[in-house]
């Protein structure tokens, strides 16, 4: 009683009428608070999505700007130039296949001096030939009109004698036509030549020998004893173990260019 009293005195009869109809007496929450409680919520959620999207509009205006987008390997990328195409070479000539002069042929210089008033004539043609066991080097030519040689050098004057006794002993020649004698240059120079004749006491250049081989081919060998050198003549005409063919290689012998 007292209490109750109380309250009424202070206005609390209008505070004990408000709490009796906030509490209903089969104790559910009252419909009011039920109202307070939801708007609650709502507003509540209301805010989280404001917030949500003022920070969103945020970092697209104030934040670190997006990272860039590649361009397309096409257009990043400018494209090689064009290879610029070589230099070409200008054609060189295919080689005509011809010989080389006769004397160019010779690599001994001593050789070709011996040979080379033989090699004037307009069909004449040289090739080396594979030397022998004592020979330094050989050439064999075609020095036209029917004739043919070989140019020796051996590599002693002692191996060129060997030789010289062979060919004055008949050993490839038919019984009966060897003929030999010493020779020399005969004027200036070295274009011509002439034998010696038995009579005269000269030493000259070396020994040549005339024959007619086993097989009927007129020969003329002669040397050099200064330079171990060897020429080896032979007529290839019709009537080549004649003697007048054997007398015409005499005298083509003695001047080439006669």
């Amino acid at each position: 009683m007292t209490r109750e009293v109380d309250e009424r005195g202070a206005g609390g009869g209008a505070l004990a009428a408000t709490r009796r109809a906030l509490t209903p007496g089969d104790g559910r929450p009252p419909t009011l608070l039920v109202l307070l409680a939801g708007a609650l919520v709502g507003v509540t959620v209301i805010a989280s999505v404001v917030g949500t999207l003022s920070l969103t509009a945020g970092s697209a205006t104030g934040g670190s700007p997006p990272d860039p987008v590649a361009a397309p390997p096409g257009l990043a990328t400018p494209p090689p130039a064009p290879p610029t195409e070589p230099a070409r070479a200008e054609p060189t000539a295919a080689p005509t296949g011809e010989r080389p002069a006769p004397p160019d042929v010779f690599q001994d210089p001593e050789l070709r001096t011996l040979a080379a008033p033989f090699l004037t004539g307009p069909g004449a043609s040289c090739e080396r030939r594979a030397p022998e066991p004592d020979v330094a080097e050989s050439v064999a030519c075609d020095l036209g009109d029917g004739r043919t040689a070989v140019f020796t050098r051996t590599v002693t004057p002692e191996a060129m004698r060997e030789r010289r006794q062979d060919v004055l002993a008949g050993r490839d020649a038919r019984a009966g036509t060897v003929v030999s004698v010493r020779w020399r240059y005969a004027g200036q120079g070295q274009a011509t030549r002439a034998g010696i004749p038995p009579r005269e006491n000269a030493r000259g250049e070396g020994v040549r020998v005339r024959f007619v081989d086993r097989e009927g081919a007129a020969r003329l060998y002669f040397d050099q004893d200064s330079t171990a050198c060897i020429g080896d003549i032979t007529s290839t005409r019709p009537d080549a173990g004649s003697g007048a063919d054997q007398e015409a290689l005499r005298r083509y012998w003695s001047d080439p260019a006669g």
